[in-house]
């Protein structure tokens, strides 16, 4: 008897093993993002793409500076079009929430565009309608989320605000919490409970259960907080948190002691869910992430869009999913659209450099450079070429290279130029990115590698949130000696 007891208890034990081993996950599989095709804004009309939503299989709507645009994605050829169903001007569009048949955007008043607030639109049939602007004096609007009748607000330093849109055109004011949050950036929320990602004091938990008397009930705070947290999802009762330099932040069930840090290469502006992956906006473009086990993220790949044709800027900021695995990339000048694929399954080849932007000491130097072929496709790089052959060349004409394979050539500078500057372009197969733009400076008008900094005073513009205006205060480096200094520069072209 004792011995049956002993083979059946073998049994079980061999039995659940073999149940074990069948249900752990598998690490993730690399992926491939096949490029689709394009969207531009318009011509005559700069204006910074900054978000995009599907609204169905074939349809998506653009936001931009200027306003929005309706866009049918099986029109987009290839190397793009500025071709739309319909466009809606005269709105600072910085994100769009959908309700169907209706749209609330959050609005960011610059030059012409009228106030901070969001507006209501109406989608109606291939054509846009602006319902009306719901703003509040001197309160700028971020992200929203939309659960059932309800639109949340992040509304920076002044909180959050819960509006009512049982009636979609006209929201009501329900609640509103202004108190104890540093910036609140973005909010999604689950059942009665709001997750807030509050910029640089991190997670905030808030119960909302009583949408006319919200309350915070746990979070971070700008001592325990990592990066600056600007997008937020939830899914299963996690929070994920893109938490700006630091990459991505995930917390179990409401537990911000729970936080798990995965980096991801750049800053995270924007997320979205395609199944097991979440996209993330990294501002220089996009990363992929596998969520392979719960709460558990790995990068399976990823698209630079940020520096393109000659090496004008681009920052990828926002992300949207569609059917059929397409990703929405909204990165200033286009609107890329990607479909993440097995390597088994794409075709395409991609090219990514390790740096697009280098520069050289004063006196000359040799730069070493990395070409990878991130593809399901083999990729031929055809022509090399520089725009500054007096001051920079390379040796380098070309290679195929197989899926995952990278080659490394070299980039001199002769140190004979002023102000030298100029484009190593790499013409290649890949389809959205041909010619890859590696941009190159040598001996500038400002600091180069190895400088010490002259000091110097210039006048720095701030935005007082309490008054909403701009404010000039002159800034002197030599008075801030010892401590970290960082600048951001917006610049008009």
């Amino acid at each position: 008897m004792k011995r049956h007891s002993l083979i059946k208890i073998s049994l079980l034990i061999i039995l659940f093993s073999m149940i074990f081993i069948t249900l752990m996950p598998a690490e993730a599989a690399e992926m491939a993002l096949d490029y689709l095709y394009r969207y531009e804004h318009q011509s005559g009309e700069p204006d910074h793409l900054l978000d995009a939503i599907a609204i169905d299989s074939n349809r998506a709507i653009v936001c931009g500076n200027r306003g929005l645009a309706l866009i049918d994605l099986n029109a987009l050829p290839l190397n793009g079009t500025k071709q739309y169903l319909y466009r809606l001007t005269g709105l600072n569009a910085r994100d769009v929430y959908l309700k169907y048949p209706y749209v609330y955007v959050n609005l960011h008043r610059g030059e012409s565009e009228g106030p901070y607030g969001f507006a209501v639109v109406k989608i109606e049939g291939n054509t846009l309608r602006k319902i009306k602007v719901i703003s509040e004096t001197n309160t700028l609007l971020e992200k929203m989320c939309i659960r059932d009748d309800f639109l949340y607000v992040a509304a920076h330093n002044k909180g959050i605000r819960i509006y009512n849109i049982s009636d979609p055109e006209n929201p009501t004011l329900t609640g509103r919490l202004d108190d104890g949050f540093v910036d609140a950036f973005a909010i999604d929320v689950a059942n009665d409970t709001a997750f807030v990602a509050d910029g640089g004091g991190g997670l905030k938990i808030v119960n909302v259960g009583d949408k006319s008397q919200p309350r915070i009930i746990a979070g971070e705070t700008l001592e325990t907080a990592v990066g600056t947290s600007e997008t937020i999802t939830c899914k299963s009762g996690r929070i994920y948190i893109g938490a700006g330099g630091a990459g991505v932040a995930v917390y179990q069930n409401g537990d911000v002691n729970s936080r798990k840090i995965y980096p991801i290469g750049g800053a995270a502006e924007d997320m979205c869910w395609i199944g097991d992956f979440l996209v993330v906006s990294n501002f220089h473009g996009i990363t992929v992430l596998h969520e392979y086990s719960v709460g558990e993220l790995t990068i399976v790949g990823g698209e630079t869009t940020a520096r393109r044709a000659k090496g004008t800027l681009r920052l990828c900021e926002g992300v949207g999913a569609v059917s059929d695995n397409r990703i929405l990339s909204a990165d200033w000048n286009y609107l890329d659209v990607y479909q993440i694929k097995s390597l088994d399954e794409s075709m395409q080849p991609d090219i990514n450099c390790d740096v697009q932007r280098i520069r050289f000491a004063p006196d000359g130097e040799t730069k070493t450079v990395t070409v990878t072929n991130n593809g399901g496709g083999d990729l031929t790089i055809t022509n090399v070429t520089s725009s500054a052959p007096g001051f920079f060349q390379t040796s380098f004409t070309g290679t195929t290279l197989s899926p995952g394979q990278s080659v490394q050539f070299e980039i001199i500078y002769n140190g004979s130029g002023t102000n030298a500057a100029g484009v190593i372009s790499l013409a290649s197969n890949d389809p959205d990115e041909n010619p890859l733009p590696i941009q190159v400076f040598g001996r500038t008008s400002y600091l180069d590698p190895g400088e010490e900094a002259a000091d110097f005073t210039l006048p720095a513009l701030s935005m007082n949130h309490e008054t909403g205006q701009m404010e000039e205060k002159m800034f002197t480096l030599s008075q801030h000696r010892g401590q970290i200094v960082w600048f951001q520069v917006y610049g008009s072209w």
